[in-house]
């Protein structure tokens, strides 16, 4: 999750990280090693904070009676990290054997129990019991008391073309630590007066097999914060993975930069998921205004695309329950099915229009290619057309072609991939280490991508029917995806910055714009030709900022109403 829990610490958020387990793993002392992590994850965080590693310990009273460990950190206060203790997949002692944490999400009857572990010196002297229910009632009331906005887990659905750990392809304390989180944040969404939340799931130990997006310096400092965790745990100085994991952050499914777009009137509008909801803004002259919540036909992943086709504009999305795609035009949601029914490797669409203003979806499939789905002159949605390709990953950009026709750009582990109509194999080469972006302009169209292990940015240009080699620049020095728009008559590339703000190149050279973007800021053009700013914050609100003319600058960052 780093750097994003990196950024949240040094922004000065209050901040509560939940451990399910006591990590005591097959240890003949697991009393004592569970301590050990303990120690090296409040060592890390202080390092994250820049601080003291020096905490104030207390025991926190939990639902049904039950008791955890809570460690606040001195100077700064706002964060602190509970321990609930409960007994590591691999650890025959507990109750009923391995897989507790397994047995317990599988067990919705109470039929079955797990005691807490007792970490040697720790805040808690008798162990709790836990029942399947009893730990989703004990998150759902820490979030009820801590009141969160934002929620990170861990992977819950992992993509099944990780080799290990089947059948739930990555470590299953992961998995299921991730299943009740989510469900307890349904619980807590129920209740009564509680602020907006937003979810954000990051891929766990299958990262080693994509590629290294973040920038040197930030592998760097993540690395550091780690060694401070790893002197006291030592299992954790073995497999070469331990230094490929520090490298790389990438969300399961993570919002993109197309969930912004302008409508007939010229106004921007944009959108955002949040629990089973789908909340939208719409700009007015310089005011944005809420449109209200949306509830689709099913749960969606945070990746929306927005395409403005025949009727205005059309929100596309994933969803998590079925694996199949929805779109939502003038008329409400329409499902247009899957190109594989029922397969998670499905990926988040994109959307681009006809010249015509037919509109076209693109998705990630199940065999690691790209399918297509397209509305034909009456706005009904057909059936999926194959494209081709393999190993491409999610995150694909669609932009309409010079032909009329949408054509849609791609990444693979090892290079971009690039279909208009059919398959193009002459993209120039560049070693992708995130999704490309692909705009058009007076001077074609420009795709930049971001170059893996080195925090760069490629720029590739088509004039004339051919691509420019690579021009490769620095990048934002910040994760994550790009978002690029044509704006004063050039290619504009947004980021995120070192420090977590917003950031653009407009002219060859980063100028920060600031503000607290969650994860990926968007940007777009407005109907008076001004370049607007986006992002989702902490707070769960847009916030946008403009920019009038090539020489201008950002106005501040303004909450959406």
């Amino acid at each position: 999750m780093n750097p994003d829990v990196r950024d949240a610490v040094r922004a000065g958020n209050r901040l509560m990280t939940v451990f399910l387990t006591a990590g005591e793993a097959e240890e003949p002392d697991a009393n004592g090693y569970s301590a050990s992590r303990q120690a090296g994850a409040r060592a890390a965080y202080a390092n994250m904070a820049g601080v003291p590693d020096e905490w104030e310990g207390a025991t926190l009273p939990l639902a049904d009676g039950r008791t955890a460990e809570r460690y606040a950190l001195k100077a700064r206060p706002r964060v602190s990290l509970v321990f609930l203790n409960l007994p590591e997949d691999a650890d025959a002692r507990a109750n009923g054997g391995r897989g507790a944490l397994r047995r317990l999400w599988e067990d919705r009857r109470g039929w079955y129990a797990v005691d807490s572990l007792l970490p040697t010196g720790g805040q808690v002297t008798t162990p709790s019991r836990y029942t399947g229910n009893g730990l989703i009632r004990v998150l759902a009331r820490l979030m009820a008391e801590f009141r969160p906005t934002v929620l990170r887990t861990q992977d819950s659905d992992p993509d099944p073309d990780y080799p290990f750990w089947q059948p739930w392809h990555d470590h299953p304390d992961h998995v299921m630590s991730a299943r009740f989180a989510e469900a307890a944040a349904r619980v807590y969404r129920r209740s009564p007066g509680r602020p907006s939340l937003t979810q954000l799931g990051y891929r766990d130990y299958n990262i080693e097999s994509a590629p290294v997006n973040l920038s040197p310096e930030q592998q760097n400092d993540k690395i550091g914060h780690f060694a401070v965790y790893q002197r006291h745990d030592k299992l954790a100085n073995g497999p070469t993975a331990y230094d490929r994991w520090p490298r790389r952050m990438y969300y399961r499914w993570d919002r993109g930069t197309s969930w912004v777009g302008r409508g007939p009137d010229g106004g921007l509008h944009a959108f955002a998921v949040q629990g089973r909801q789908v909340v939208g803004w719409r700009q007015t002259g310089d005011r944005w205004e809420g449109t209200g919540p949306d509830r689709p036909d099913g749960p969606l992943a945070a990746g929306l695309a927005v395409g403005a086709g025949r009727g205005g504009l059309t929100v596309c999305g994933r969803r998590l329950d079925n694996r199949e795609l929805t779109c939502r035009d003038d008329r409400g949601w329409t499902g247009l099915g899957s190109p594989d029914p029922g397969d998670n490797r499905v990926g988040t669409p994109a959307v681009a229009p006809y010249r015509d203003g037919r509109l076209a979806v693109f998705v990630r499939d199940g065999r690691g290619g790209v399918s297509r789905v397209e509305q034909d002159g009456d706005g009904r949605w057909g059936a999926w057309t194959r494209l081709g390709g393999a190993d491409v990953q999610d995150g694909l950009s669609a932009v309409p072609g010079a032909d009329g026709a949408p054509e849609v750009f791609g990444w693979t582990t090892k290079a971009v991939v690039h279909w208009a109509g059919d398959w193009q194999p002459s993209f120039p080469a560049v070693p992708p280490g995130g999704p490309p972006v692909a705009v058009g302009g007076p001077a074609g169209t420009t795709v930049v991508v971001p170059v893996a292990d080195t925090g760069e940015l490629a720029r590739v240009t088509r004039s004339g029917g051919t691509w420019s080699g690579p021009v490769r620049g620095p990048g934002p020095g910040g994760p994550g995806a790009l978002a690029a728009v044509s704006a004063f008559g050039q290619p504009v590339v947004v980021g995120r910055g070192a420090d977590g703000g917003v950031t653009t190149d407009t002219t060859g050279s980063w100028t920060a714009v600031g503000g607290r973007p969650l994860d990926y800021p968007a940007a777009a053009v407005d109907g008076e030709d001004r370049l607007v700013a986006l992002y989702i914050g902490p707070d769960g609100g847009l916030h946008t900022a403009t920019r009038t003319g090539l020489g201008g600058s950002f106005t501040p960052w303004q909450p959406a109403g």
